[in-house]
């Protein structure tokens, strides 16, 4: 009868233990879920903390200066290249371009009645009742008229390229992450 007992116990022993082992081989095991396939979105959420900085920082301001009429943009806002973020604005600017046309179409002016002039001087001076001295200042005067229509067309050109200047655009496709304005000159500026 102790040989039986013991025989058991060893039976009931190796039993336990193959029990044992099968349950830690059905744990370590892959569980695979399936699904049929569809087409859709491929979604992936990533949590962290941190700050993020933009690979490309660009400082979108403008070359000339006065108060910021309208935004365009807003913060976090998507913005594409070429497009207006900002209006600076543009009532002093037109002002101005009317004011260097009135300039030039005066210098304008003044420059054919010179011209009409130097042609009579040198018409008077062939027929001897003008001296040289009339000639030499009626081309001096011709001269000047010509030079002075040249500048009025700058001060144009450069009254017309102001004016272009007020509309702000972005450089670059990106995101708006700044607004600021300086008080002193009232320019606008926007970080991309």
């Amino acid at each position: 009868m102790k040989r039986l007992v013991s025989w058991l116990a060893i039976i009931i022993g190796l039993l336990i233990i193959a029990a044992l082992v099968r349950q830690c081989r059905q744990s370590g095991a892959a569980n695979y879920q399936t699904a049929t396939i569809i087409r859709g979105p491929i979604t992936q959420a990533v949590t962290a903390t941190g700050t993020l900085n933009p690979v490309v920082n660009v400082q979108v301001g403008s070359q000339v200066s006065g108060n910021i009429a309208k935004l365009f943009a807003d913060f976090n806002s998507e913005v594409k290249a070429g497009q207006v973020v900002a209006q600076i604005d543009p009532a002093l600017f037109q002002a101005t371009v009317t004011q260097a046309e009135g300039d030039l179409a005066n210098a304008q002016a003044a420059l054919e009645l010179a011209k009409v002039n130097a042609k009579r001087t040198q018409e008077l001076f062939a027929k001897k009742t003008s001296s040289q001295a009339d000639v030499d200042q009626a081309m001096a005067n011709l001269h000047q008229a010509e030079a002075n229509v040249k500048i009025k067309q700058g001060a144009l050109d450069k009254a017309k390229a102001d004016l272009e200047h007020c509309t702000i655009t972005s450089p670059i496709a990106s995101w708006a992450i700044a607004f600021e304005t300086h008080i002193r000159g009232m320019e606008g500026a926007v970080a991309c």
